[in-house]
């Protein structure tokens, strides 16, 4: 019997083993196909502070980028040529945005792979992070890091959905109000893929 987030967490991921090859920097569109990969690669880290009562830890973009100005997301970005593998891209990103030491993360799993609108192709890696952290954000980049109880964002009905038109194409944007913060687009979408893992590892253990 399932008795703690922990073991929850670790069954709902996809292992580190499951296969996944490393990101490719240069990405591809196969000739002629009907819908196109995105031309790039990229990998977050989805990190979860290790307590009693976890918290998800996401950042705000710097006001002044020229994509994404303040929006919400997790650390990562582009996979670049010396990255070995999509763990590696997200934990040298959470490095370099946010000062997140690899020796107090442990990558434990993958969520699926998104497709963003931004051309990318994005793999979440999760990872337990032993606190205490002092954060040291890249003011180039990052705003501010803040975190939200893994609790609340297990509350779905908190998420708001709308159907966007883009051309041909149509999305569902999920959205989340947290404390001032509006958390939405991908960083919506990746959480909701975690919670919903969780979830139905939770159902299916209920049914045993």
């Amino acid at each position: 019997m399932i008795t703690t987030w922990r073991e929850l967490l670790l069954q709902a991921v996809s292992p580190l083993e499951s296969g996944v090859s490393p990101l490719s920097v240069t990405g591809f569109r196969p000739p002629g196909a009907k819908s196109f990969r995105p031309r790039k690669t990229a990998a977050v880290l989805v990190p979860l502070l290790d307590m009693e009562e976890p918290e998800l830890v996401l950042t705000r973009r710097a006001d002044h980028l020229p994509q994404h100005p303040g929006q919400v997301s997790f650390p990562g970005g582009a996979a670049e040529e010396g990255d070995t593998s999509a763990v590696q891209t997200a934990l040298r990103e959470a490095f370099e945005e946010i000062g997140l030491p690899s020796e107090l993360t442990t990558p434990i799993g993958f969520l699926d792979r998104m497709d963003t609108i931004s051309d990318f192709r994005v793999l979440p890696v999760v990872a337990l992070v032993q606190p205490p952290v002092l954060w040291k954000p890249d003011e180039r980049e990052v705003a501010e890091v803040f975190t939200v109880p893994l609790s609340v964002l297990l509350e779905e009905q908190r998420f708001v959905a709308r159907r966007v038109q883009r051309g041909e194409l149509e999305y569902t944007i999920w959205s989340l109000q947290y404390q001032g913060h509006n958390i939405w687009g991908a960083t919506a979408a990746m959480i909701l893929n975690l919670t919903r893992r969780m979830r139905a590892i939770h159902e299916q253990k209920a049914t045993l």
